[in-house]
């Protein structure tokens, strides 16, 4: 019997539903611009370069650097940045580490043998890697939810690098749909994951011939007779060189470059040969060997048009002159500051960051990590005003919360009869589906209930609202206020209070949900029997910061019971960690979960 559910965010088939229209809900809540727009002139008031930073870098500094370059800030993040100056954290950020890959971590729903007979062929053993076997058929739903519960699982598990974080830019700046095919995806996820640490230039080529980005805008339906125009406009208009006023490509630019790359598809025989990657495929008799003449903005450049294998160079030729554009550079910058620094453009941080970013780029050949350094580096980036100034997306804001609780391996719940029951021990517990008590299983099932939570609050990996990816991150001059609305703010909401109270769905009928484990939770603070103490860590923990005044006293008034004698906090303490049985965990895991759901209702909890 199949004891696991199927959470929203995807069909029986494995098909995502359709994404939040975050443009629409933002109209209809009928919000007053431009009070909006007046909070939001922050930028003008600093009169910074990307003169390298020589000020103090303690911890206010370093959570800045960290919540802009982690997918969700833990304090675990703060730990591994101890001791190191400026220069040393932004380097040991900017260090990549490797993928990865996904492996079997359905054998517990499917055994071999169930999976021999559904398919007609071997699976590999339970935790090895999949992508690479061959297969003549379509697999199930098992391999795409893990694929996807292993990527939000990296996320999770994310070593202090900015590898995940620059993986989610790329996804967003250069969006494909799922396909529901694990070779094809995997193949996409490694090319954006080594995108940033690569020439630009190159990492277009590939993103040309990548068979997620060729079917998605219809390059590998294009026919010499009616060239396909999608792909042809969006690399120049979102990949590479940007959208007027700055960039003023045409329209015949954009039939030129149709007909150039007429003729790409790749081999679909993959899937019955051992290997990932899909190898892109040119057909000569479908390309169009006439020259192709661009415009002025192109400096009148003329591609030679080549008949045969010969006409596969006309693709290098046409990226390269994208990149002769001042404005390919100009434009990359500025995506890379208004995703990772602040989303309003000025006068002044045009000249004063984006033009000098843009030479940097160009002498670096195209190297996004190399260029994003200097910018994380700069004098510009750790202005004060910039902290805690940027609406969290549904990736931080769920995956900060994830983390610092550490629900992965929490314990289990379950609420009913008017008890509680909570264990890691499956023993305690013999109602749960015994499988949820193994690693593998819980994870399999736990992220993909995860993403049932991102897409209720607008965001799903491989289900961007458009090829021009989520619309905080582009559309002026609304940017991360997309991110709330009356919907998506109460499912943030929902998702924070499930952390802290009755925990997340475990994604198992009869597997409870996953809770925080109060003994390691409380371990981790210095001194959690004082409440002042303990207020100050936790909400550097989740804000970032102080909680303002107000906000402070209520939160301390319910921690204590309704009163302000903090020796009602301290006794509660004291006796669950003198004697953690399960009356004093229970009354002090009340007391604490009144305290965060307090906490998270604060505005100051959206903003990283």
């Amino acid at each position: 019997m199949d004891f696991t559910r199927k959470p929203p965010p995807f069909n029986e088939m494995g098909k995502p539903h359709p994404p939040l229209d975050l443009e629409r809900m933002f109209e209809e809540e009928r919000i007053d611009l431009q009070s909006i727009l007046d909070s939001r002139k922050l930028t003008k008031e600093i009169n910074k370069t990307l003169a390298p930073y020589t000020g103090e870098f303690g911890d206010a500094q370093k959570k800045h650097l960290l919540k802009r370059t982690m997918v969700g800030y833990a304090s675990r993040h703060l730990k591994d940045l101890e001791g190191l100056s400026m220069e040393q954290a932004v380097d040991k950020i900017m260090t990549p580490h490797e993928m990865g890959e996904p492996t079997n971590t359905y054998y517990l729903d499917i055994s071999a043998e169930e999976y021999n007979d559904k398919y007609g062929e071997e699976d590999v053993g339970p935790g090895e890697p999949f992508i690479s076997t061959a297969y003549k058929s379509q697999h199930g739903n098992e391999r795409r939810q893990a694929i996807y519960s292993w990527l939000y699982h990296s996320f999770y598990d994310q070593p202090t690098s900015i590898s995940w974080k620059f993986f989610v830019f790329l996804h967003n700046l250069t969006p494909v749909e799922n396909q529901n095919h694990h070779k094809m995806d995997f193949s996409y996820f490694d090319l954006i994951f080594r995108g940033p640490n690569r020439d630009y230039r190159d990492f277009i080529y590939d993103l040309t011939l990548d068979p997620l980005m060729l079917q998605y805008l219809n390059l590998a339906l294009s026919q010499k007779e009616t060239p396909d125009e999608n792909y042809a406009r969006e690399v120049q208009e979102l990949f590479t060189v940007g959208k007027r006023p700055f960039s003023k490509f045409t329209e015949k630019d954009v039939r030129e470059a149709a007909r150039l790359l007429v003729g790409w598809n790749f081999n679909r025989d993959v899937y019955e040969k051992e290997g990932w990657k899909p190898e892109p495929r040119f057909d000569p008799n479908n390309h169009d060997t006439g020259d192709k003449y661009f415009s002025e903005f192109y400096n009148n450049t003329v591609i030679k048009g080549r008949e045969g294998e010969e006409g596969k160079e006309e693709l290098r030729e046409f990226i390269d002159m994208l990149f002769q554009t001042d404005e390919a550079a100009i434009y990359l910058s500025r995506r890379l500051f208004q995703f990772f620094v602040y989303p309003i453009l000025t006068e002044e941080t045009e000249k004063n960051i984006v033009l000098p970013l843009a030479e940097v780029m160009r002498n670096n050949n195209y190297n996004l990590s190399e260029t994003l350094k200097v910018l994380l580096k700069s004098e510009y980036f750790y202005a004060p005003e910039l902290y805690n100034s940027m609406i969290k997306s549904p990736f931080d804001f769920t995956f900060s919360l994830l983390k610092e609780f550490d629900l992965v391996n929490g314990v289990l719940t379950r609420f009913g009869e008017n008890k509680q029951y909570m264990s890691s021990n499956p023993e305690d517990v013999p109602f749960f589906d015994q499988r949820i008590f193994n690693l593998d299983f819980r994870k399999h099932h736990f992220f993909n209930w995860v993403s049932w939570h991102l897409w209720r609050q607008g965001m799903l990996l491989m289900q961007p609202p458009s090829v021009s990816g989520w619309p905080a991150y582009y559309q002026e001059p609304v940017y991360d206020f997309f991110w709330i609305n009356s919907v998506t703010a109460t499912k943030r909401i929902y998702t924070a209070n499930n952390a802290a109270r009755g925990g997340i769905n475990s994604g198992v009928n009869e597997g409870g949900n996953l809770n925080y484990d109060i003994d390691s939770f409380f371990a981790g603070f210095e001194k959690p029997e004082d409440i002042d103490s303990f207020i100050s860590e936790l909400a550097d923990r989740f804000l970032g910061g102080p909680i303002p005044q107000q906000g402070l006293e209520r939160i301390k008034r319910t921690a204590l019971g309704g009163s302000l004698n903090s020796n009602y906090w301290t006794t509660a303490v004291l006796s669950f960690m003198s004697s953690p049985n399960k009356e004093n965990r229970n009354i002090l895991r009340g007391r604490l979960s009144e305290f965060l759901y307090l906490l998270f209702n604060l505005n100051e909890i959206q903003l990283h």
